[in-house]
């Protein structure tokens, strides 16, 4: 049995035929293509109408969890109602909710400046400045500049390990705040702020998401999107088409009140 059946099967399960769902989602890589430049991704039509459809449901709610920038994320889904988390869940603006972690540093032009000066001259690499952290993605430069560009990224990374940390993702290198939360912790801040019980749901592609499939444990159902051979998610979908299935699949669900 695939895991694509594996997930319907769990959502034929009473538990879930009678509970409101939380429906937490990367953006790069899951609702969006993986493409050559981050400036560049974007919902097709279809996966924007999946999701109004969900947005209109009573008994589900939509947390768009990215690791771009909380405005960044905003203006490319653009849909009301729903909750988006930006920098990794380090700050999360919804229907009710506006919040920043407390402890979490910004990250100032002294310190992004310098790193854009330090790769400059290699082809393709792309700096991504947040308020909370940054990002270096290097999908479009050659095979031959890639080990100077991470022997560079090391050695300016080093100046700011006492408040932040290195973590690869997909051709990425994302340096982020030291403070121990992520994409699972801000799912968890949503649900606690809803009335009543939410069955959590969270699907990401990227090594980064591991870190909030780990943190949700048993308290949510997780989803792995890509060819991987392992993961800390209960499922894995080989591709993102299987996401906008899931999400059909939700759309078109009966309502609780009609399986009660």
């Amino acid at each position: 049995m695939t895991d694509w059946a594996r997930v319907q099967n769990r959502f034929a399960k009473p538990d879930f035929l009678t509970s409101r769902i939380l429906l937490g989602l990367d953006f790069d890589g899951t609702l969006s293509k993986i493409v050559d430049s981050p400036r560049k991704a974007v919902l097709s039509s279809d996966t924007r109408r999946l999701l109004r459809a969900l947005i209109q449901r009573p008994d589900i709610k939509v947390a768009i969890l990215s690791g771009r920038g909380l405005e960044d994320i905003k203006k490319r889904v653009g849909l009301p109602g729903v909750y988006y988390a930006g920098n990794h869940g380090l700050q999360i603006d919804g229907p009710g909710l506006q919040w920043t972690h407390p402890h979490a540093g910004e990250l100032d032009a002294a310190s992004w400046r310098p790193l854009e000066e330090d790769l400059k001259d290699i082809p393709g690499a792309i700096v991504e400045r947040k308020r909370l952290g940054m990002a270096v993605h290097y999908r479009k430069v050659p095979k031959r500049y890639i080990r100077r560009l991470a022997d560079r990224v090391r050695t300016r990374f080093a100046e700011l390990r006492n408040r932040f940390r290195i973590l690869r993702g997909k051709k990425t290198y994302d340096i982020r705040s030291l403070v121990p939360w992520n994409k699972g912790h801000a799912l968890d801040a949503i649900r606690n702020q809803l009335t009543g019980d939410w069955m959590g749901v969270f699907i990401g592609d990227d090594r980064t998401d591991e870190e909030g499939f780990r943190t949700l444990g048993p308290r949510a159902l997780t989803i792995r999107v890509g060819r991987v051979n392992a993961s800390e998610a209960q499922y894995i979908f080989s591709d993102r088409k299987q996401v906008d299935r899931l999400l059909k699949s939700l759309a078109a669900r009966s309502s609780p009140s009609q399986e009660a």
